[in-house]
């Protein structure tokens, strides 16, 4: 993994604003993770960990640290009991795809959540959630790495402790833990749902039911 230095961060944010990183390192692999995490502690230097860069504003004086961009990929089917299909999906990718490749394999349960930017490795941080749909009734397992042990660990749904837009990851263990994948669980052939008010009424007086498709579009 390569550490480079005084590298701009404003072009990595959405609002396009900020100085440089001290030390700047984009990880490709756990093993890019790890290493970045071993960086910093061995040179007593502060670590952020960016991912899609929404709802992050950035000091004109930059970060005075090291800056790890998480670029891990991969998106998998592995299973799942019944009608439910589980997949397992790398922090890194763009959240906005996995959403419209669940919908375009007729897999419910995230339909609601289509738009939001960022990465999914950001989605189980603060239970994103949208027109009725929060990602705690999907999420299975979460991945990640401990900073303090450089260890992984895998969390269940109920060890995340998820509430309304939090979870541990963002409140008793905030910034001690890197999500490396994520496990969610969808329904094959699932009805959409249309519980939030603005969704009831954009499909009010249709005579075919809407799909998982209209739903997102919708959203």
């Amino acid at each position: 993994m390569m550490i480079s230095e005084r590298v701009p961060l404003a072009a990595l944010t959405t609002l396009g604003v900020g100085g440089p990183a001290r030390y700047f390192a984009e990880a490709q692999t756990e093993s890019d993770v790890r290493e970045a995490v071993e960086y910093a502690q061995s040179r007593n230097v502060r670590l952020f960990v960016l991912g899609g860069g929404s709802n992050l504003l950035v000091s004109d004086s930059g970060f005075d640290g090291l800056v790890l961009k998480i670029g891990l990929r991969g998106f998998e089917e592995v299973g799942g009991e019944g009608d439910n299909v589980d997949f397992r999906v790398a922090s890194g990718e763009e959240w906005d795809d996995f959403v419209a490749r669940a919908v375009d394999e007729n897999c419910a349960g995230i339909e609601c959540l289509s738009g939001i930017p960022g990465s999914v490795g950001g989605t189980p941080v603060q239970n994103v959630g949208a027109y009725g749909q929060e990602v705690s009734e999907t999420i299975r397992e979460v991945t990640a790495l401990d900073r303090q042990s450089v260890q992984l660990r895998t969390f269940t749904n109920p060890e995340c402790g998820f509430g309304y837009r939090s979870s541990i990851f963002n409140t008793t263990e905030r910034d001690r833990y890197i999500i490396l994948r994520v496990s969610y669980s969808l329904r094959r052939g699932g009805k959409p749902a249309i519980r939030y008010a603005d969704l009831q009424k954009a499909f009010a007086g249709v005579s075919a039911s809407p799909t998982l498709s209209d739903v997102s579009t919708a959203v």
